[in-house]
Order: structure tokens, then sequence, then C-alpha cells
């Protein structure tokens, strides 16, 4: 008798804990309700105020979820949590560890909203950072072309058009792209020209690189016209020219 009301009871028990093990646990069963959201996106907001750098990367990383889950990836609300992420990290001078993210804060809030729009313009700032730390020249590239374009389509400001090409001559140089460099260096030649004259260091310096690489390229008619033109000692075929 008592061995039975023993095994019933082990049954009934071991049944108690299938049913307990099977069922979600509350946080994984329920969602975040519009109200909780719309508080924790409050709490982020006073934390991005009073500089409390870790409670907003550790509030939005919880957010961000349930954000893209009740509206969507593209929603601003969840575009601008990505944002405040990323801005956390680079107030304490770290990277996100999570580098889809730095990319994606760029990729969406361009599309979303625009090329121009300051949470994009930052976005792409980091994100361009992030590149360079990580040495992956080739992809800040395309950055640096969009940020060109912008300038050439709005302001056109002829000086920070010729920093932006110098950046721009530098990482075609880095992957080794030599048409690319002589087609950066030789606006980086024209506009400092224009803005600086010809006897700056900048023009001097630009006009110095575009010789190198009419000698990498062997351009040699090119090479000469240039070092002849602008008086150059730059050395090619192991010697400088005198």
């Amino acid at each position: 008798m008592k061995l039975a009301l023993y095994s019933k009871s082990l049954i009934l028990i071991t049944t108690a804990l299938i049913i307990i093990l099977c069922l979600p646990s509350q946080a994984e069963a329920r969602a975040w309700s519009e109200r909780k959201l719309d508080k924790t996106i409050l709490k982020i907001d006073s934390d991005l105020t009073r500089k409390r750098w870790a409670s907003v990367i550790k509030r939005s990383e919880k957010a961000i979820p349930e954000c893209i889950a009740r509206y969507s990836e593209h929603h601003k609300m969840c575009i601008v949590m990505l944002r405040n992420i990323n801005q956390s990290y680079e107030e304490t001078r770290r990277f996100n560890p999570d580098n889809a993210q730095i990319k994606a804060a760029y990729t969406l809030s361009s599309e979303v909203f625009g090329k121009t729009h300051s949470t994009t313009i930052k976005a792409r700032d980091y994100y361009y950072k992030y590149l360079i730390f990580t040495e992956d020249y080739a992809a800040a590239i395309p950055l640096v072309i969009e940020i060109i374009d912008l300038e050439l389509a709005g302001a056109h400001d002829e000086y920070r058009l010729m920093q932006r090409y110098n950046q721009l001559y530098a990482l075609e140089g880095l992957t080794e792209n030599w048409p690319a460099e002589e087609a950066a260096l030789t606006k980086v030649l024209q506009l400092s020209e224009e803005v600086l004259g010809k006897d700056s260091m900048e023009f001097k310096a630009a006009a110095e690189a575009l010789a190198h690489n009419y000698c990498i390229q062997t351009k040699y008619h090119e090479f000469f016209q240039l070092i002849n033109q602008e008086n150059l000692q730059v050395d090619c075929f192991g010697r400088s020219n005198s």
C-alpha cells in the first residue's frame, strides 16, 4: 500500500516538473507593454542627460529587441536606441563590441533619416572611426566618397573638400589602388593651389605625393613633367631628380 502511494506521488511530482520545464518563463512569455517601453525610453533619456553611459547601454540593449518586435528595426525609435548605445561607448572612448550594431546604426539611419541628418552624420563618423581602427580601409573609402559628394552638393567648402580628398588619397594608397589615389591627389593639388597657394606646404606635399604615384604607375612622362614644372626633388629609379 505504502509502495503504491509512493509510486503515485513520484509520478505526480515528475509530471509537475515536466510541465514546469516545458512552460516558458514569465519573462519569455510576456512581451513588454507599450507603457513599459515608454517608461524605459524616458529612463534612457534621463541617463543620457546625466551622462550615465553604462546605464544607457544596459537599458538600451534590453529595450531594442522589444522595440523591434513592437515596430521594426527601421522604426526611428529603434534606430535612436542604436545611436544611444554607440554614443555611450564613444563617450567612454570605447568601440561597441557588437560591431554589427555600429554598421546597422549607420545604414538604417541613412535609409530612414537621410544622409544629411545629424543621427546619420554621427553614426557615419563612428562607423568610419571603427573601420580605421580595425584597418578595414577598403570599407572606409565609400564613406569618405559619400561625405565628399554631400559637401559638393551642399556648402562646397573648398578647404573641407581638400581635407576630405586628402583622406581619400591616403585610403586609396593604403589599399594600393594607384589610379584612384592619383585621381584624389589631383584634386588635392588643385584645391590646395586654389585655397592656400603654390607656396603652401599642403601644395608641395600633394605635388610630391602625386610624383611618387606617377613613378609607381610608371607614368614617367607625367612624372618628369610635374617635377620639372614644380621644381621638385623626388626620388624615382633609385635616385632623386637634380
